[in-house]
Order: structure tokens, then C-alpha cells, then sequence
């Protein structure tokens, strides 16, 4: 990768993994799916007025709004209102990497090379390490609904990949209500007591801004240029760079949140960037 792209994804990772603060914040005060259906609909609204409806087809305007938005921010949200930290929930949902790399090389036959292979192995060694050493206290259930966030994730990137060179910004301002409508259903079918219980004049500031953050940076800004890079390079080249939010998701966690920082979240960021080097550069 060109060393101007490598910085892109690095500003993503950061983007992203201040990401997990919000979430946590948001899912404190808010109904989970209820907090990802405002999302997409903050991402949509006005701005759908204003922009021009993108060329894809029929089958993409329904699939990837269910793959980039319901099941994935759906059980991301789930998750982590059962109170998974951000840096562990970060870790998680990171695995979409892999996922990533073993869908595109076997549907798109992306073929690997010896040293990117051996790099996702350091990396996934990285992020073994942040869910070993953990203290355990997390459900499992958590784990398990943010896995499959992870794999929704992971079908998305290939389906992003697919739509080639559009214009991101439009596409996902367009999909985005179909996102928001799906989880507003699955939110008052599921949380209607909680949905009741909202008082939009107690919400502290620190929610409302949250919410803007995940749906104005992390995804507007964050999916466009994840999108810009995904187009440039095959997958085993981009995807990686999402084992480094883990990373940052800890950092933040630990600035912001009080969660701790324990000497193997550093150690452990040491190897995945390691193990991204190996893949990124030629030498």
C-alpha cells in the first residue's frame, strides 16, 4: 500500500475506535437497537434531500443495509449492553478481518501471499492474546452476538467491494433509512417498555453528541474512505488494518471510560501492528 493509504486507514482505526467509547455511552443511557436505528437515521435525514440517489442495483439496496446496518450495529449494540468493555467488544468485533480474507479468497479468489498469510497469523496471534488474557468478566453470550456482528461485517466488506467506485457518501445516506426503519421495528418489538421510558429533556449532552459521533464520523466519514481503500487494494491488504482498532478502542477506553489498560493490551497492540507491517509492505 502507498504510504498516504496506510495513513487513511490508520485515521479509520482511530475514528473507529473512538467509536466504542460512544457506544458505550450511548448504550448506558438508550435502548441498544433503539440507539442504532437513531444512528441511521441521523445519517439520512436531512441530508437525503440534498444528495443524489447512487447507481446500484435493487438486490445492493436491500442487501448491504441489512448486512452493514441491522445485523451488524443490531448485535454490536446488543452486546455491548450486556456489558462487554469497549476494549474487548473492539476486539471482537475486529475478527471481521478474517472473515474478510477467507470470504473474498474463496468466492473471489483472492489469492494470498506466503507473507500476508503469515502476517494475519501474527495479527490474529495479537488479538488472541487481548481475549486470553482478559479477566473473564463478560458473558459469553456478549461474545457470541458480537461474533456474528463480526461475520455480518465481514459479508459486507465483500458486498462494499462489489458496488466499485460510487460515491460512498450518497450510497450510504440513501441506505441508511432502510437500516433505520428495519431496527425501529425490531427495537419496538423488543425494547417498547425502554423506548417508553425515554426523556429526550434528560438525556445528558454527552449521549446526544455520542450518537452524532457514530453516525456523522464513524460511519459517514469512516465507511467512505474504508470504501476508497477497499477499491484500490484486494481485501487481505485493507481488512488487517481493522485488528489495530482493538487497540485504540483500549486506549480511549482507558482515557475516557476509566477502563483499565492492562500491560498485555499493550503487548498485544505491539504483535497486531507487527503483523499489519508484514502485510502492508513490500520489504
Amino acid at each position: 500500500m502507498k504510504q498516504k493509504h496506510i495513513f487513511i486507514a490508520i485515521f479509520i482505526v482511530f475514528l473507529w475506535g473512538f467509536n466504542f467509547v460512544a457506544l458505550k455511552i450511548t448504550v448506558t443511557s438508550l435502548p441498544p437497537v433503539f440507539a442504532a436505528a437513531l444512528r441511521f437515521l441521523i445519517l439520512s435525514i436531512p441530508w437525503i434531500f440534498f444528495v443524489k440517489k447512487p447507481n446500484i442495483s435493487k438486490t445492493q439496496f436491500i442487501s448491504i443495509p441489512l448486512t452493514l446496518g441491522v445485523f451488524q450495529y443490531s448485535l454490536l449494540y446488543y452486546g455491548m449492553s450486556l456489558g462487554l468493555s469497549t476494549g474487548l467488544s473492539a476486539v471482537i468485533l475486529q475478527t471481521q478481518s478474517f472473515f474478510s480474507v477467507f470470504i473474498s479468497s474463496v468466492f473471489m479468489k483472492e489469492k494470498l501471499k506466503s507473507k500476508e498469510i503469515f502476517g494475519l497469523i501474527v495479527g490474529a496471534f495479537g488479538v488472541l492474546l487481548l481475549f486470553l488474557f482478559n479477566d473473564g468478566d463478560f458473558k459469553i453470550e456478549s461474545v457470541i452476538v458480537i461474533l456474528f456482528a463480526a461475520i455480518s461485517w465481514g459479508v459486507a466488506n465483500i458486498q462494499l467491494k462489489n458496488l466499485g467506485k460510487i460515491n460512498m457518501i450518497s450510497f450510504l445516506i440513501w441506505i441508511s433509512p432502510i437500516a433505520a426503519v428495519f431496527l425501529f421495528v425490531i427495537s419496538i418489538l423488543l425494547e417498547y417498555e425502554d423506548i417508553k421510558k425515554i426523556s429526550i429533556t434528560q438525556l445528558e449532552i454527552r449521549v446526544i453528541l455520542s450518537v452524532l459521533y457514530t453516525a456523522c464520523l464513524s460511519t459517514l466519514i469512516g465507511f467512505s474512505l474504508w470504501q476508497f481503500l477497499l477499491n484500490k487494494y484486494n481485501s487481505v491488504k485493507v481488512t488487517p488494518f481493522g485488528l489495530l482498532v482493538p487497540v485504540t478502542g483500549s486506549i480511549f477506553g482507558f482515557l475516557f471510560l476509566n477502563e483499565i489498560l492492562e500491560i498485555y493490551q499493550i503487548i498485544s497492540g505491539i504483535i497486531i501492528i507487527t503483523g499489519l507491517i508484514m502485510i502492508s509492505y513490500k520489504k
